[in-house]
C-alpha cells in the first residue's frame, strides 16, 4: 500500500481522489459506518437536511464553488426577512437593533488584530465605552451576549480558549455569497462530485474505503533502519502499512487522543498546536411546526435575553435560554432551524429528544406567543457533535492560547517525516487549513494539499 488515509470526511476524500487519480495504491480507513464526517446528509421527507455543514460559504477561491457552481449545483438565497425578538416578547425596530449590531461589528473590524487580545474582550469594551452601546446599556448587554453566542466567541469558562482577534485576521473569507445552498440535495452532494458518483450516485466507489475501523495507533517511526512503514492498528484488531498516512481525524479527536494514537510520541509542537487551537461547539435544532406561523419567508428571529427572562426557567432549563433564534429553512416550508452554542449545547446533548421538544416549546411559549399565532411543534430533530466521540465537536479556531503560548493551524500541517525528506504521517482536515480553517472548503484543499505533497515525494 502506498497511502492510507485516515478518517473519511471531505478531507480524507479529497486527499484519496487526487492520490488514486495520480495512481497511488490507496486506501480509506474510516472510524464510522459511513462517509463525509461533518458532512451529515439526512433524508427529511421529500427532500434532505444537513446536520453538519450546510451552506458553500463564498465564492472566490473556494474550491467546493468552482467544483459545483459550473454543474449547476448552487442555489443563491433570497434577502432574510429579519424580526429581532425581546424575551419577554416585543419586537424591536429593525434600525435600533441593527445599529447596535453594527456598533459591535464596527469594533471588531477596527481593533488590533495583532495583539493576543480576544473577541470577547474587545465587545465587552465597546459596550462599556461605545456612545451608540452605552445609551441603553439593559439593551446593549442583551446584544452583547447574543453576539458572543451567534460568532461562537468561547472563553467563557477559560479565556484563553476564546477566539483571538488574530484569529480574525489569519481566517481568510471568500467573496461572494456567504449562503449558497444545495438546492435540497443537501451538502453531501459534494462528496459525490469528489467520488465521480455525479450524477448517479449509485456508483461503485472508484475508491477502497474500510468502514467501522477507528484507528488505535499510528506507529509511524519503525525501528529496523531502512524501512520506511507507517503502520496502522485498528480497534477491531486489524493492521495495515502503507509508505504514507494522511491523518485527517477532527481536532477533537486529536485533542483526546493525540498521546495513544501516535507512536512514538509527536514532536512538542505539534501537541502545543494540538492543545492550543480549539474546537467550538455549534449545535442544530431542527424545529418542525403543523404549518408555517413566521409573516415571511426566508426569514430570521433573533432573541435577545433578558434577566428577568431567563429567570421564568428553572436550573435544568437554562440551555433553552442560551438559544440565539431561529432560521427558516429552504425546502422545507414547515421548518425553523433554532442554533444553540458550547456549554448549552452540550446540555441539550444530554437530553432526551422529547425533552429538547418540550424546552422549545416552552420558549415559544415564553419569547413569541406574544405577537405571533405560533403552531404546534410537530417534532425536532438535534444534532450530537459535541458527544460524538468521533468528531467531539463542530469546528476550529484560533484561540487567546494560540497567541500566548504558540502553536496554529500551519504547525498542526507539517507532516512527520522518515529521514530528511520523505513525509511519512501527513496531516488534512478543516483544522490545518492555515487560512480556511473552520469551513468544508478548507477540509477540501487541505486533503488536496497533503495528496499533492505526497504525489511530488513518491515521484522523486
Amino acid at each position: 500500500m502506498d497511502v492510507i488515509v485516515i478518517g473519511c470526511g471531505a478531507s480524507g476524500i479529497a486527499a484519496l481522489r487526487k492520490l488514486h487519480d495520480a495512481g497511488l495504491n490507496v486506501l480509506g480507513l474510516e472510524a464510522d459506518d459511513r462517509i463525509g464526517g461533518r458532512i451529515k446528509t439526512i433524508q427529511y421527507g421529500d427532500c434532505y437536511l444537513d446536520l453538519g455543514a450546510a451552506w458553500c460559504h463564498g465564492e472566490k477561491d473556494n474550491i467546493v464553488f468552482e467544483m459545483a457552481n459550473p454543474l449547476g449545483l448552487l442555489g443563491r438565497p433570497k434577502p432574510d426577512n429579519k424580526w429581532y425578538v425581546l424575551s419577554n416578547g416585543e419586537i424591536l425596530k429593525s434600525d435600533l437593533s441593527e445599529s447596535i449590531i453594527g456598533a459591535l461589528d464596527e469594533a471588531v473590524a477596527k481593533a488590533d488584530k495583532n495583539t493576543s487580545q480576544s473577541v470577547s474582550e474587545c465587545v465587552r469594551k465597546a459596550v462599556k465605552t461605545n456612545p451608540t452601546l452605552t445609551k441603553d446599556a439593559k439593551l446593549s448587554h442583551s446584544f452583547l451576549e447574543w453576539f458572543e453566542k451567534n460568532n461562537h466567541v468561547g472563553g467563557q469558562t477559560d479565556p484563553l480558549h476564546g477566539k483571538s482577534l488574530k484569529g480574525l485576521e489569519e481566517s481568510w473569507g471568500c467573496e461572494g455569497e456567504f449562503m449558497l445552498n444545495w438546492k435540497g440535495r443537501g451538502y453531501r452532494t459534494i462528496l459525490d462530485l469528489l467520488l465521480n458518483k455525479y450524477p448517479d450516485p449509485s456508483k461503485e466507489l472508484p475508491i477502497q474505503i474500510n468502514f467501522k475501523k477507528e484507528v488505535e495507533t499510528i506507529k509511524w517511526r519503525s525501528p529496523q533502519a531502512g524501512n520506511p512503514l507507517v503502520h496502522v492498528k485498528c480497534k477491531d484488531g486489524s493492521l495495515y502499512s502503507a509508505k504514507s498516512v494522511i491523518v485527517t481525524v477532527s481536532l477533537g479527536v486529536l485533542k483526546d487522543r493525540y498521546n495513544q494514537l501516535f507512536k512514538p510520541q509527536l514532536p512538542a509542537e505539534k501537541i502545543n498546536a494540538i492543545n492550543n487551537l480549539q474546537l467550538c461547539v455549534l449545535d442544530k435544532i431542527y424545529v418542525e411546526f403543523t404549518k408555517p406561523w413566521w409573516p415571511q419567508t426566508p426569514g430570521c428571529f433573533t432573541i435577545l435575553w433578558r434577566e428577568e427572562d431567563k429567570a421564568k426557567f428553572n436550573k435544568n432549563e437554562q440551555w433553552i435560554t442560551e438559544i440565539t433564534g431561529f432560521n427558516t429553512v429552504e425546502y422545507h416550508p414547515n421548518v425553523l432551524l433554532a442554533w444553540i452554542y458550547g456549554a448549552a449545547a452540550e446540555k441539550m446533548e444530554k437530553l432526551t429528544v422529547d425533552e429538547v421538544k418540550v424546552g422549545i416549546e416552552k420558549l415559544l411559549s415564553v419569547v413569541f406567543k406574544k405577537s405571533f399565532n405560533v403552531a404546534p411543534v410537530k417534532c425536532v430533530t438535534r444534532t450530537e457533535w459535541a458527544s460524538n466521540g468521533l468528531v467531539r465537536g463542530s469546528y476550529s479556531y484560533r484561540s487567546v492560547a494560540n497567541e500566548e503560548k504558540g502553536g496554529s493551524s500551519i504547525t498542526l500541517s507539517e507532516p512527520l517525516y522518515y529521514g530528511e525528506n520523505f513525509p511519512i504521517v501527513c496531516f488534512a482536515g478543516e483544522a490545518t487549513s492555515h487560512h480556511r480553517f473552520s469551513a468544508v472548503h478548507g477540509a477540501v484543499e487541505a486533503g488536496f494539499r497533503e495528496a499533492d505533497r505526497l504525489i511530488a515525494s513518491f515521484k522523486k
